[in-house]
């Protein structure tokens, strides 16, 4: 029971932490760190995404194949990047989780909580190029697209945007 209790209260501690509190400086996610929470997040993030354009898109968009080799892929990848991605969490969160939670009985929060995030984010006018942009990304190993995606993601941060902090704070590239 106190594990339930505890993992509730680390759940809204995470909504906050992502939402309320991103202007607060947390220590910046590795690269490397990122990527397994893009990994681990990409199966719900599709479903989400896939829900939300389901009326929008044809039945033969790549977006909607729900059992493609590729959505496979992702599921296994994702299952094997949580050790990882919870370390990410953790630092998005930072002191806002109880110390002695652990992060295995945060999952499932996780799992609902972030697919809910991104669904409020998309509009149904998006649909078309969300599933144009996925289908010429469906075809890289999922290593690849969560590089690409946290690459783009420190191409576009900006410590500072009109005042905001990037709630998703993910370390510099250091320059050779």
């Amino acid at each position: 029971m106190f594990r339930k209790i505890s993992a509730a209260s680390a759940a809204i501690a995470l909504v906050s932490a992502t939402s309320a509190q991103a202007a607060e400086t947390k220590p910046c996610i590795p690269a490397e760190t990122a990527e397994s929470l893009i990994t681990y997040i990409l199966p719900g993030a599709l479903g989400a995404v896939r829900t939300k354009c389901s009326n929008s898109l044809p039945a033969s968009a790549a977006l909607l194949q729900v059992d493609s080799e590729q959505m496979q892929r992702y599921q296994y990848d994702s299952e094997r990047a949580w050790p990882k991605a919870s370390t990410a969490i953790g630092l998005m969160v930072g002191q806002d989780f109880p110390e002695n939670l652990e992060m295995d009985a945060m999952r499932p929060f996780v799992d609902a909580m972030i697919p809910a995030m991104l669904a409020q984010e998309i509009k149904a006018k998006d649909c078309p190029t969300i599933d144009k942009v996925y289908g010429l990304l469906e075809p890289m190993p999922t290593a690849n697209l969560a590089g690409l995606t946290v690459m783009l993601a420190q191409l576009g941060s900006n410590d500072d945007k009109e005042g905001r902090k990037d709630p998703f704070n993910i370390c510099k590239a250091v320059s050779e």
